[in-house]
């Protein structure tokens, strides 16, 4: 292996892709980002390395050059990681506790396409869910999506926080939700990490009756809102079809290097129903997302998550939640509303490197301010005092957590995170043991 000096502006002729046991050549020259025909300069080898490493579909990356005929010859050498698991989950959470089996390959076909199969049962969620994704339809700017998710889930309802500091929530009321959704996704890439897509899907909504529960106090206002009404509680909300069309917006300028992220990713998301294909429900919903990661001290990642979500209307199914991972040190969905601005900070460093092994350890921040601003949505059943309004909506958490990842593989094989709600003044773990990304 050589690299060769060369001048600058000089031809690609011939584009060499070696060691590449699954993924197709054509696939690996796409995600370099590089084609026959452009003009190559001596600090585009880094840049193709860093594409390739992104990809998270190759352990090892090396690209050098060589002399050809009226221009240049840029050999690839890439080697594939493992591109599939089968593998257990076992779940330890606030209000959910069990576990299911699944089978992910990241690189289906050779041609970068994920495939996910997962089923599990827990006494809070259970599910299956199933997606593929073509991120490039034949090697072009187009996408698509096919996923569904099959879900039975137990809901539990906590009073509204009516302080700012506050100790643990009374449950007010249990359901169960079925919810079977299905849909598919069409996008194209525009340039330079800016991508639109559009989602339609349909889902079909329905309790079980005779496990909702009210345990809230019974008066005028409660009977309305929820106490019981002759022999049954109220649902949480309406039954029916559940249609709606998605669009989004994205710039995505990440790069990942062996688990370390850099760069940034912006995200706006307008969801709308549709009700003349069928959807009992009425709402919208809209949503920006920016995350942004630094790479510290070569191996240190700091990344921040923010998003402010607004939505009118909202069925209970489709309601901005609070809580759990997305809120370590307070109960799984612990808040709801229409409403919801969060921010979640985390800082990771590494502590054990062995044979591919990578053992991290984090420290986090999580906040969030959650409320419904409208309760005037006929087909929802909210709860008394729903409307929570000064610093009675805003929580914090902070904590330390570790993750276990195989670098053949790249998926966080355990997630263990302690987190502490400063407001509740209480102490929750997350574990998750399998698939947990």
């Amino acid at each position: 292996m050589f690299a060769t000096r060369i001048a600058e502006a000089e031809k690609i002729v011939e584009i060499v892709v070696e060691e590449n046991s699954k993924t197709t050549s054509a696939t690996v020259e796409s995600l370099a980002k590089i084609e026959v025909g452009d003009n190559w300069s001596p600090d585009m080898g880094e840049g193709i390395k860093r594409n390739l490493v992104s990809s998270g579909l190759f352990k090892d990356v090396e690209v050098f050059t060589s002399p050809a005929k009226d221009g240049v010859k840029v050999h690839i050498l890439a080697k594939d990681k493992h591109s599939w698991v089968i593998a257990p989950a076992i779940y330890n959470q606030p209000t959910n506790k069990g576990g299911g089996i699944g089978f992910g390959e990241n690189n289906l076909f050779g041609q970068n396409q994920k495939l996910l199969i997962y089923g599990q049962v827990a006494t809070g969620d259970s599910f299956f869910i199933g997606a593929w994704v073509i991120p490039a339809i034949g090697g072009t700017r187009f996408s698509a999506q096919f996923d569904t998710f099959l879900k039975t889930a137990r809901n539990i309802e906590y009073a509204a926080p009516t302080k700012w500091i506050q100790s643990g929530p009374d449950e007010v009321r249990h359901s169960r939700i079925h919810y079977l959704n299905g849909g598919m996704k069409l996008g194209m890439g525009l340039f330079k990490g800016i991508r639109i897509e559009g989602r339609l899907r349909g889902a079909k909504v329905s309790y079980v009756r005779s496990k909702t529960q009210y345990r809230g106090p019974v008066g005028e206002e409660e009977a309305q809102l929820g106490a019981p009404v002759g022999d049954r509680p109220l649902n949480p909300g309406k039954e029916g079809w559940d249609v709606s069309n998605e669009w989004t917006l994205s710039v995505d300028r990440r790069a990942n290097w062996y688990g370390v992220q850099s760069g940034y990713k912006y995200t706006a998301v307008y969801e709308y129903a549709l009700p003349k294909l069928g959807s009992d429900f009425h709402y919208w919903l809209a949503n920006v997302n920016i995350m942004r990661a630094w790479q510290v001290l070569k191996r240190h990642n700091y990344i921040i998550k923010m998003g402010v979500n607004y939505g009118h209307h909202l069925p209970f199914q489709q309601e901005f939640k609070t809580g759990g991972t997305s809120m370590r040190g307070y109960l799984n969905d612990q808040f709801r509303g229409d409403f919801k601005a969060s921010m979640n900070m985390e800082y990771s460093v590494p502590m054990i490197t062995v044979k591919g092994l990578s053992i991290r350890g984090l420290l986090f921040v999580d906040s969030a301010y959650t409320t419904f601003l409208k309760t005037d949505n006929p087909e929802r059943n909210y709860l008394p005092n729903a409307q929570v309004r000064g610093l009675d909506g805003f929580r914090n958490s902070v904590g330390a957590g570790t993750r276990f990842y195989l670098r053949q593989i790249v998926l966080p094989l355990l997630g263990l995170d302690f987190g502490y709600g400063l407001e509740a003044n209480d102490f929750q773990i997350y574990l998750a043991i399998g698939l947990t990304d």
